[in-house]
């Protein structure tokens, strides 16, 4: 008999490479409500409109055609989505140019809960939380967010500049976080006049620029990360390649490392 026959018919089978954990989905759906719940009384009576431009359209479906599809209107900056350094920083890449490898590999999920508070989290925050961050870690910020409300104050936690500076240097290749804004969004618009060209209070956005401007991309509107917090884990969020945006939603997911998991 030939000797490759006989290899291929008497070999053992080929062991599959099996995921160990559950694979955990750190994404808001694509809704108005998910709008609110990241923004409450900003999107309030008209305010802020571009958030809230969303809609879908049936373009043909089974009950004329053997098929469905649909046409889809949506802002580049909703539910869980990722900012493209135009974004923030003028004459920087736009979402085409995102080095998407930043956005894939090993996270840590650090656990800063603050029960829905208002917070500026500061270099020394995140240098104390357990695991700590090494470089070329995507840095996850469990906060506790508490999803706003039309009706009451919008309230986050974010990043101070020292904070946003220390990710840098720690050589973090994203961050990713649970409320809307990596900077005090309502003190940004109506505060601060962040918003404004010729802002008085420069510089505008100080945690979106300095991450920004160092290819830190930022994924925002996350959700389930008290599933993970205080773990390191694997983790994606990947956008559509659609050129000439400052951002994108993304699916975000979260699984155990293979060599870490326990049962």
């Amino acid at each position: 008999m030939d000797d490759a026959l006989t290899n291929a018919t008497t070999a053992q089978p080929v062991a599959r490479r099996t995921w160990l954990g559950e694979l955990i989905d750190l994404s808001r759906p694509l809704t108005v409500e998910t709008v609110d719940a990241l923004f409450g009384d900003l999107v309030a009576d008209g305010r802020n409109p571009y958030f809230r431009d969303l809609g879908i359209e049936v373009a043909v479906d089974h009950s004329v055609a053997n098929a469905h599809s649909c046409l889809i209107r949506l802002p580049d900056h909703i539910a869980t989505h990722v900012d493209a350094p135009i974004h923030a920083v003028a004459g920087a890449p736009m979402l085409e140019d995102v080095d998407i490898s930043r956005l894939i590999g090993d996270a840590v999920v650090l656990d800063l809960d603050r029960g829905g508070a208002e917070y500026g989290y500061t270099a020394d925050d995140l240098e104390a939380a357990d695991p700590g961050v090494e470089p070329g870690d995507i840095v996850l910020i469990y906060s506790g967010y508490v999803d706003a409300d039309l009706t009451q104050r919008m309230r986050q936690t974010y990043l101070t500049a020292g904070a946003a500076e220390w990710l840098v240097e720690r050589g973090a290749h994203a961050v990713g976080i649970e409320p809307c804004s990596p900077d005090p969004l309502y003190a940004g618009l109506y505060e601060l006049g962040w918003l404004e060209k010729d802002t008085p209070n420069p510089p505008a956005w100080p945690a979106h620029r300095t991450l920004l401007e160092n290819d830190v991309y930022i994924i925002e509107g996350l959700t389930n990360l008290d599933r993970i917090r205080g773990r390191r884990v694997r983790f994606a969020a990947l956008p559509a390649l659609v050129p000439g945006l400052s951002g994108f939603p993304v699916r975000a997911v979260a699984w155990l490392d293979p060599e870490t998991a326990t049962s």
